[in-house]
């Protein structure tokens, strides 16, 4: 561990030349720019143990991280403590090998063969032995806590759980570097890390609703959304293009609409009506029409969204489709959502409608 303080942004470029992070010191430098000429106070973390045992005495306007994320046994804690390290507005650097950039690694040295092989290990043993055992003396014991199985949805969901603002991301010698900055605190409660999931969405009258649902998304999806909505284009339906927090086991399930079954619970508390609008998150339904986004909020959200029913083609196309939903119910509440109803499993018997 390394703790000095630099003064000027070249000093600190010439000390990254020897950190091996590749073509990300000249992103990193750029971020800089925003420190104060008084000079930066600077921490280079070495080893797993130099960022235990770093004493929250001193804060730092940069911390860079030469080992991986994956091989800290407690990544979440680390990243915390990275976080009170960090001044206000300060900079995280560091490297994650995902489970993207190996798998080009492992094809591009040892071919198909070896990885199936090593993604079969990876997938049993670093990844569900681990979600078994959790945090347990059992997953330490067996060793099955160092160097972490993550994807790029993972590591960046861990990053936002933990307060961290991503601002920049570049594969570099087969390795994800991040440039992050510690931002708002950290999130309350515990990941949804599960099987079985609570989402948070947005109910009747702006109220907080967890839905529950079957995980088809990878871990820490869910602290994501402000980011895919900056950085990702939505197709006419208003779903992300090239949604990366998705695997294809993932696509499968939703296609087949197992993974909505679990809010058939909230309709039964009373959470939730059969037909309804969507229910969506806070992030998502900001890009509503702010007029709209109000009325929506008076109507109790449903299990099936009337969309399904007309299949419209574009973003607008479902807006007006959930006004004309809204309207009808207000004059015939039951028989409007019987209506609705047959023609959703018209619409699915068609093939006019698709999940996921």
């Amino acid at each position: 561990m390394h703790a000095r303080r630099m003064k000027s942004r070249n000093a600190v470029k010439d000390l990254l030349k020897g950190v091996c992070f590749g073509e990300s010191v000249s992103v990193l430098v750029k971020y800089l720019s925003s420190f104060k000429s008084r000079g930066f106070d600077f921490l280079i973390i070495t080893t797993h143990e130099d960022l235990i045992q770093a004493a929250e005495i001193r804060r730092y306007d940069l911390i860079l991280c030469v080992p991986l994320l994956n091989d800290f046994v407690n990544i979440n804690d680390s990243l915390l403590k990275a976080h009170r390290l960090l001044k206000k507005d300060g900079v995280l650097v560091g490297r994650i090998e995902t489970l993207e950039t190996k798998k080009m690694r492992v094809l591009r040295k040892r071919g198909r063969f070896v990885y199936g092989s090593i993604f079969v290990f990876d997938f049993f043993f670093r990844r569900f032995l681990v979600g078994l055992f959790g945090q347990g003396k059992i997953a330490k014991k067996l060793g099955l806590k160092r160097y972490r199985i993550m994807s790029k949805c993972e590591a960046l969901g861990r990053l936002r759980y933990c307060g961290y603002d991503i601002l920049h991301l570049q594969e570099s010698a087969g390795h994800l570097c991040f440039v992050s900055r510690a931002g708002k605190a950290p999130m309350n409660g515990d990941p949804c890390e599960g099987l079985f999931i609570r989402i948070r969405k947005q109910g009747l009258h702006g109220n907080d609703l967890y839905c529950y649902k079957l995980r088809t998304m990878h871990p820490y999806a869910n602290y994501l959304h402000d980011y895919i909505l900056d950085n990702l284009d939505l197709d006419n339906n208003g779903k992300v293009v090239d949604d990366f927090r998705v695997p294809l086991w993932g696509k499968i399930i939703r296609k087949s609409w197992i993974d909505e079954l679990p809010q058939l619970l909230n309709i039964l508390k009373g959470e939730l009506s059969f037909i309804g609008v969507r229910h969506l998150s806070k992030e998502f339904l900001e890009l509503y029409p702010e007029k709209w986004r109000r009325e929506r909020m008076k109507v109790r959200p449903g299990f099936v969204p009337p969309y399904y029913a007309d299949c419209p083609k574009t973003f607008e196309g479902i807006i007006e489709s959930e006004k004309r939903y809204c309207r009808l119910r207000k004059k015939h509440p039951l028989t409007t959502d019987i209506y609705y109803f047959i023609r959703v499993v018209i619409s699915f018997l068609t093939m006019r409608a698709r999940t996921g």
